[in-house]
């Protein structure tokens, strides 16, 4: 495959969908070799034999597990649908925030890149008494001291100490 691929060191939220055809076992050294980059992060890699979905599918995990919009696996569902095998699919926080250039060749095909659906982050102001400035109150005074405690532990452990050198005296001619 001659298709260069550029990832910007701000790149975020892409993931892209490659197709692994070989018969051969396949695994991250070799997946860096096929792109043409020295490193990935293997916790932004999911090499997934399709088989292993059972019911889900590919399309499911894309939108279940990879948060992928389901208008944008609808479009690809004729590609995704012919897909058997083994397939690869990489997160842009794989390249560690770095811009490279993939070069992806056998037995890597590309077969999509598809944006996350970015989480809703935003919240409804909180309009209870508490969340408006400081609330008053009379604080809580300060607990009892531990030194009466420290003080039985002590007392406890030097009575350990004084029947043991009794015990070791009348034990000893």
């Amino acid at each position: 495959m001659s298709t260069q691929m550029r990832i910007t060191a701000t790149e975020h939220g892409v993931v892209r969908l490659f197709a692994i055809e070989t018969a051969q076992a396949f695994d991250h050294d070799a997946l860096c070799a096929a792109l043409g980059v020295e490193t990935l992060d293997p916790k932004q890699v999911d090499m997934i034999t399709l088989k292993d979905l059972d019911e889900l599918g590919l399309e499911g995990y894309l939108a279940l597990g990879m948060g992928i919009e389901p208008s944008e696996i609808e479009a690809m569902r004729p590609q995704i649908k012919a897909l058997k095998g083994d397939v690869v699919l990489i997160r842009s926080a794989a390249f560690g925030g770095q811009a490279v250039t993939l070069n992806p060749k056998a037995p890597l095909r590309w077969i999509a890149t598809f944006g996350e659906v970015p989480l809703d982050t935003t919240s409804t102001p909180m309009k209870t008494a508490s969340a408006q400035g400081t609330v008053s109150g009379v604080t809580p005074s300060d607990g009892p001291s531990n030194t009466k405690v420290l003080f039985w532990i002590l007392a406890a452990f030097a009575l350990i100490v004084a029947i043991t050198i009794s015990m070791f005296i009348r034990i000893t001619p």
